[in-house]
């Protein structure tokens, strides 16, 4: 190809866009270019939060604890008086004593965590975390929790899970969230 025909080819698509611009019948006033520009940032915005946020969690109504402890308030709730972590606990665990150490405010707990892209809080029983401690997950996008319960008193060579009001039996203690 010569350089005069590779020239045309690459230009021309160039100065026709211009051409039909500035050919164009409708004005645009500085108020439509100001929202133009506008709607431009925002999908922009959108587009990079969608791409450089991958791994933080969903804004929902438990990716808000994140980072704090269950005892912290996030606005008018803690973790364990949430309704929407309530809700949650009650349709995974059927047995009344678990779900009320679950939701207990009191004991040593670690900061909650996302795990497994799950929202994690981990509690245990005040000077007795070893032999005694629970571990809630849920699903921030279902809003569906699964409990590990550990009781050593009870059986100290296995975790109780709770999911979906029903239970399994699993070797161990309630896995670690806290690194």
């Amino acid at each position: 190809m010569t350089r005069h025909r590779l020239w045309t080819v690459l230009t021309l698509p160039v100065i026709l866009s211009a051409a039909l611009a500035a050919c164009s019948s409708e004005k645009s006033s500085p108020a439509d270019n100001a929202a133009d520009n506008a709607v431009n940032s925002v999908e922009n915005a959108m587009a990079h939060a969608n791409t450089t946020d991958a791994a933080a969690p969903a804004a929902d109504a438990f990716g808000k604890y994140v980072g704090k402890y269950p005892f912290d308030k996030v606005g008018a709730h803690s973790w364990n008086d949430d309704p929407a972590v309530v809700a949650a606990v009650k349709a995974a665990v059927a047995d009344k004593a678990v779900r009320t150490w679950v939701l207990e405010d009191g004991g040593p707990s670690s900061p909650i965590a996302t795990v497994d892209g799950k929202v994690a809080a981990w509690s245990c029983e005040t000077h007795n975390c070893g032999p005694h401690q629970w571990l809630t997950l849920v699903d921030p996008a279902s809003g569906t929790a699964e409990i590990c319960y550990y009781d050593e008193s009870v059986d100290a060579q296995s975790t109780r899970w709770f999911k979906a009001g029903q239970e399994e039996k699993r070797p161990g203690q309630c896995p670690d969230v806290s690194n």
